[in-house]
């Protein structure tokens, strides 16, 4: 949680991070959402002093939908303008978030390369670069080579025609790299991660006064900037990073223009898009996401970059909001918000405290009472805490969904996330693999071998809005040959794999499986299963070897004899193979 940009009094929603997706029903008779919180209910409680929600609005992590560099000593917090900015070169650790550009040429490096649409046919159609959406961003930082921290800079808006929505032909790319170096470039615990988004928008004009603005700058705007951006201030004589978004939540993307900003839009159908980086350095571990049957392909290109390149479609996923008073929450729900409050790692947050310092952090109040203030939480939609807030919220919320929305986006896990799984997806550089779904909820990290398979968890209501109709699942997995093959000890021959869809109480669930082996990838797909809480199992098996026996070598070992001829003169010669002498030939 960022407690720098907490409000007391009317509700401030905290926006260390911001990027969102897109939203869209599966069918018409259901409702859709964008980023904002129009899809939200709201009741007359929302203001109670214990009144507490939690929404299940499916965001990416991704701090900042902008570059950030920043650097900590014991003055606090400071925001670079590079690694050489006076206020940093000489701290010892650096935090970026780097926002790519497109590149320019062959030998650019952490950049965009391309964004594609394939067809049914398997034509493919090339998307055009149009403009950032900022030019000249107040944060904004050079690539630093020693460091190997990449350059820093703003969204890309892209125009293809071969992917229309309702509102033109627009999209927003967000393609962040993210992580922590020391000043020689070795990486902590958390490592670098790589975020993709993919988002339908429209340049609209939400009005003039609309300046960026965080919580205590007491409207100390920058005169002429109207975008998202960080500073750093001085408060009680330490240095902290102060942020400020601009005051309207249906405001995706702002510009250099007063009231100008991209607003998110409807994806319209399924298109299927190919989106290629070319990237430094090959991220590691694994890919999970909201995008449907992707296919990935990794190459090493001359110049030592590496070409990474995701096909997929985008995926609709349902969204859940459930809202009380403490004293009605039930125990594992309460014991949901002390986690929460204990770890910092739910998400975004509105707080109504009066006090933060006293209210959230006060070293006298128990994480029992902090949790009972106002709060509402908007949690990741991956990891252990979230599968367990929706277990929590399911009963209560009636096991239907409220609304749906439709995104294009993937991310890397961290260092730190992938703590706890097998060696073979940590043990080598790389990616490993990628799952996908469109449950609210799921594992973060890759599958879990269990009593000999795969084994990974997804959540969701059961029902779609109406509270008639099952939601229907998907999920996708994507493995390297290899790794699967170093998880179950196989060596080089053939694998054969099977899935299935495992529900709360044990039961099989009824769903249509596929898998397939390519270049060097095992595809694998389980789609139309049920909810609330079934368990995905993958099990691999290779048939044993059977050696190769060579037939016997047949020898001869009767004795036979011929007759040899020279002129007059006979010989008979006798054994196994005889041989008539030299100069003599044999009798026929």
């Amino acid at each position: 949680m960022n407690y720098n940009a907490q409000m007391s009094g009317k509700i401030k929603k905290i926006f260390t991070i911001l990027l969102a997706s897109l939203l869209l029903p599966l069918s018409p008779s259901f409702s859709h959402a964008s980023s904002g919180s129009s899809w939200i209910p709201t009741t007359p409680l929302d203001d109670d002093p214990t009144f507490h929600s939690v929404t299940f609005q499916d965001f990416l992590p991704l701090e900042f939908n902008y570059s950030v560099l920043r650097s900590s000593n014991q003055q606090g917090q400071f925001v670079c303008t590079s690694t050489s900015d006076a206020n940093c070169a000489s701290n010892s650790m650096f935090q970026y978030n780097s926002i790519l550009k497109v590149c320019q040429n062959s030998s650019d490096s952490d950049c965009i390369d391309s964004i594609n649409t394939i067809d049914n046919s398997g034509k493919t159609t090339p998307a055009t670069f149009l403009r950032y959406t900022v030019t000249n961003h107040l944060n904004a930082y050079p690539a630093d080579s020693k460091t190997k921290i990449p350059a820093g800079d703003v969204p890309s808006i892209w125009n293809i025609p071969s992917a229309p929505h309702a509102s033109g032909s627009e999209y927003a790319v967000v393609v962040g790299e993210n992580g922590e170096v020391d000043k020689n470039g070795l990486e902590s615990k958390t490592g670098r991660y790589l975020q993709v988004s993919l988002i339908p928008v429209k340049l609209k004009d939400f009005g003039k006064g609309k300046q960026s603005q965080a919580g205590g700058w007491e409207n100390k705007v920058i005169p002429g900037v109207y975008y998202d951006f960080c500073r750093t201030s001085l408060r009680s004589g330490q240095n902290f990073t102060d942020c400020g978004h601009v005051n309207d939540d249906d405001c995706l993307l702002p510009t250099n223009e007063q009231g100008m900003c991209y607003a998110e839009e409807d994806f319209n159908g399924d298109p299927v898009f190919n989106v290629s980086l070319r990237l430094a350095k090959e991220p590691n571990g694994w890919i999970h996401g909201r995008i449907t049957d992707p296919n990935i392909s990794i190459t090493k290109e001359s110049s030592g970059n590496i070409k990474l390149s995701v096909v997929a479609g985008p995926t609709s996923v349902p969204l859940v909001r459930q809202s009380g008073l403490w004293s009605t929450l039930p125990d594992n729900l309460k014991q949901f918000w002390v986690d929460c409050f204990n770890n910092t790692l739910c998400g975004n947050w509105i707080y109504r405290g009066q006090n933060p310092t006293s209210d959230i952090i006060g070293l006298n109040q128990t994480l029992e009472g902090q949790a009972k203030i106002n709060s509402n939480v908007y949690p990741y939609a991956f990891g252990k805490r979230a599968l367990a807030g929706m277990a929590a919220i399911a009963p209560l919320i009636g096991d239907k969904s409220n609304a749906f929305h439709k995104a294009w986006s993937f991310r890397t896990l961290t260092n730190q996330e992938m703590n706890g799984s097998d060696s073979c997806f940590t043990k080598t550089p790389g990616i490993k693999g990628i799952v996908s779904t469109n449950s609210t909820t799921y594992s973060a990290g890759p599958p879990v071998l269990t009593d000999g398979s795969l084994q990974y968890q997804v959540a969701s209501a059961h029902y779609m809005p109406d509270g008639k109709t099952p939601f229907k699942g998907f999920y996708h997995l994507v493995m390297s040959t290899n790794t699967a093959r170093c998880i179950y000890g196989f060596s080089s021959a053939p694998i054969s794999a099977s899935i299935q869809v495992v529900s709360a109480d044990g039961t099989t669930d009824v769903a249509t499986t596929s898998t397939a082996e390519k270049n060097g990838w095992l595809y694998l797909s389980a789609t139309g299963f049920t909810f609330s809480a079934p368990t995905i199992k993958v099990k691999l098996e290779q048939q044993p070897i059977t050696p190769v026996v060579s037939a016997p070598i047949t020898v001869n070992t009767k004795k036979i004899t011929i007759t040899c001829v020279k002129g007059k003169t006979t010989k008979k010669i006798s054994g196994t193979n005889p041989k008539c002498p030299t100069g003599y030939t044999k009798r026929k």
